[in-house]
């Protein structure tokens, strides 16, 4: 099992145990860190516990849908806030609270927001604790700290409501603790400890990263193309998988992954050599045994090499998705041709890791 998969297992047991964890964003060496928890676990001891090491503005991330449920307004319009300060709802007590400022009432607040049996009438407005509406793609959608702390909690099989909390430092009371000292102040504590880009890492190699939604085929020059269609789990992004001749699971699968240009697709541009690597690999696919190319369109702004800045491809995904795209074709062993693109070395560890093996 690899570490980070550890980590992020040993964070997941802690949450469904009522426990609070570390979460950590931003660059590995001046991360931020906050402390977070099921919300349906919140106790006075814990909230006291929360306050004393953290700023003390505690939020509870909740799913757009229950948000919703029980009315919890915006409090600003998204396009007037930078960052994840358009998705803060309104704040809350609950009305079984007094002022709802101390440890006790604020822990009963985010307990009652993680009860499903609760109504908006049930809390005050405003009130204590922010509510802070997440996403259903959670880190995939957004990578931030309310989405992280909302997904552990669906992983660990917690009731879908999450409270978190910057970390103060230590050492400089007026700053925020970062990098080694939210290390240490997790081992003091004997607290898991998980990065969002870990738990971003984590769901895409254990949930399926595409759908399928389509399939046909192509004629093609005396031929057909099986082609079958996908769709992006979390994002924009739609894929296209040409099955070319008889694909066995027995035998390594010539495999040629391309990202979407336009320019040299389409138009035949010879500025770069996407358009030319595409067609060499269809031409060695058709007079060989057959293969598979998985032809991608990234979600965000079009990609057309020397007209448009093309932006830096994130191999990881990309990777994650070829290899969930393999297995819902059924190709278990695959060799990827002489013009495998330059995280060709990526797309084999994706492989490996899903179970399929690399050839050659």
């Amino acid at each position: 099992m690899k570490t980070t998969d550890t980590r992020v297992r040993r964070a997941i047991a802690a949450v469904g145990a009522g426990r609070p964890v570390v979460i950590t964003t931003g660059p590995q060496n001046n991360h931020e860190g906050y402390l977070a928890f099921a919300a349906e676990a919140a106790t006075p001891q814990l909230l006291a516990f929360t306050v004393r090491h953290t700023s003390g503005y505690v939020r509870v991330g909740l799913r757009s849908a229950e948000c919703e449920r029980l009315d919890l307004p915006p409090i600003c319009h998204r396009g007037d806030a930078g960052g994840d300060a358009g998705a803060h709802r309104v704040a809350v007590d609950w009305r079984g609270t007094g002022t709802g400022i101390s440890a006790t009432d604020r822990s009963a607040t985010i307990a009652a927001l993680a009860t499903k049996s609760s109504q908006p009438s049930d809390f005050r407005r405003p009130g204590h604790v922010v509510t802070v509406e997440v996403g259903t793609a959670g880190v995939l959608g957004r990578p931030g700290p309310a989405e992280a702390a909302l997904d552990l909690t669906r992983l660990a099989g917690r009731r879908e409501a999450a409270g978190f909390c910057d970390i103060v430092s230590h050492h400089r009371p007026s700053a925020m603790a970062r990098g080694g000292e939210l290390l240490e102040f997790a081992l003091e504590h004997a607290l898991a400890v998980v990065s969002v880009a870990e738990l971003v890492s984590y769901r895409r190699r254990i949930e399926p990263q595409v759908v399928r939604m389509a399939e046909t085929v192509l004629p093609n020059r005396g031929s057909g193309f099986r082609a079958i269609g996908f769709r992006d789990a979390h994002g924009g992004g739609e894929h296209l998988a040409l099955v070319i001749g008889d694909v066995g699971a027995g035998v390594p699968v010539p495999l040629h992954v391309h990202v979407e240009c336009l320019t040299s697709d389409v138009f035949g541009s010879t500025a770069c050599r996407c358009g030319a690597e595409l067609d060499s690999a269809l031409s060695d696919m058709r007079a060989g045994a057959g293969g598979v190319v998985i032809y991608l369109r990234p979600p965000g702004p079009m990609r057309a090499c020397s007209l448009t800045q093309t932006e830096e491809v994130d191999s990881e995904q990309v990777s994650q998705t070829v290899a969930w795209i393999l297995r819902d074709l059924g190709v278990y062993t695959v060799r990827l041709t002489d013009d495998a693109p330059g995280f060709g070395l990526v797309i084999f560890g994706a492989i490996r890791e899903r179970g399929l093996r690399v050839a050659g």
